[in-house]
């Protein structure tokens, strides 16, 4: 369960702060700490060799995390969020950093929010309503056919020294936009040696459907001549309609540099899938996702038992295909929420 920390000024202290400064009687802030452990036993068979081990993170990267906020009043508040993902089966740190899915500042309020540090491009983000499987479930997820395993935008659809902008939601709809002044961990001094790269996002989510409309770009550093500049476009979507779940995307990646998509000037990219609910605890998926130029192929199978609201067992299994190169995975496991 979250655990919500509220620190609040004892009847004294409010008073005597009152007499200072009137705004600063009505401070609270609060602290929450969530996290995910998900571990299960997972057989690979990839060109012909095989693997069989306990790997963490199979339907959920495993993470543990800091959310928080400060009403500064008039309506504004101050928020942060710190997300550090660890492999569960040993403990150790994932991402290469102690905060690497989530690092941010920022202020909130009726214009919107407004984050700077490291965050999720928005095709990363939002675009996960296009498939039953998200960007979670092994490489059952979308993140091989649309780029976001490549770095390009980010290592793994995450970026460094960034700001964000995303305005409140009116009627469902709610847009972004982003910048970063250098994706990934370089140091160099001029601009131009930095990989920068521009986000936008326009989401609707209101009754049965979600859908989102999403773009990145990559100016690449201009010191590395062969690092082309790189688009990525996506338009994802589901509709509801209690008794199944229908998903679909379709991307469009331009000048890949680097993973599967690498060397192709246009890649086009379909997702499409079901989610159909079994009972009142369970949930089957199923997906098949297609990268046309890049010669990229992949279905996934997947169900959910849910134990209680905070626990439940997984059982998945998918092939991908890249070329000649063929990856079957099987995965069963538990993942717990608190």
């Amino acid at each position: 369960m979250k655990r919500i920390i509220r620190h609040r000024s004892t009847l004294g202290a409010a008073l005597a702060l009152s007499c200072l400064n009137p705004a600063q009687a009505a401070e609270t802030s609060s602290v929450t700490l969530y996290g995910i452990v998900d571990l299960g036993t997972t057989y690979e068979r990839k060109d012909g060799q095989s693997s069989l081990r306990q790997k963490s993170g199979n339907q959920s990267g495993s993470r543990w995390g800091l959310r928080g906020s400060e009403d500064l009043g008039n309506g504004y508040n101050a928020v942060f969020r710190l997300e550090s993902g660890f492999n569960a089966n040993n403990g150790t740190q994932a991402q290469g950093r102690l905060f690497g899915r989530w690092a941010y500042v920022g202020l909130a309020g009726g214009f919107g929010e407004v984050r700077l540090g490291r965050q999720w491009v928005y095709g990363f983000e939002w675009a996960g309503v296009g498939s039953p499987f998200g960007t979670g479930w092994g490489q059952s997820s979308n993140n091989a056919s649309l780029g976001y395993n490549d770095g390009d935008f980010g290592a793994g659809g995450r970026v460094n020294n960034a700001v964000f902008y995303a305005t409140p939601r009116l009627g469902g709809w709610q847009a972004g936009l982003g910048y970063s002044f250098e994706a990934h961990d370089g140091e160099a001094f001029a601009t131009n040696a930095h990989d920068r790269v521009l986000t936008a996002g326009l989401r609707y989510n209101g009754g049965p459907v979600a859908a989102a409309l999403t773009y990145e770009r990559l100016n690449p550093n201009s010191q590395l001549p062969n690092k082309k500049t790189a688009g990525n476009l996506q338009l994802a979507g589901s509709y509801d309609f209690e008794w199944i779940k229908l998903h679909g995307t379709y991307g469009n990646l331009r000048n890949a540099n680097t993973g599967p998509s690498a060397g192709y000037d246009r890649v086009n990219s379909y997702i499409a899938g079901v989610s159909v609910p079994t009972g009142k605890v369970g949930t089957l998926m199923a997906s098949y996702q297609r990268a046309t130029g890049s010669d990229i192929t992949g279905w996934a199978l997947g169900y959910q038992y849910d134990l209680s609201r905070r626990t439940n067992l997984y059982a998945y299994v998918n092939r991908l295909d890249i070329r000649e190169s063929h990856t079957l995975q099987t995965s069963v496991g538990i993942r717990h929420m608190f």
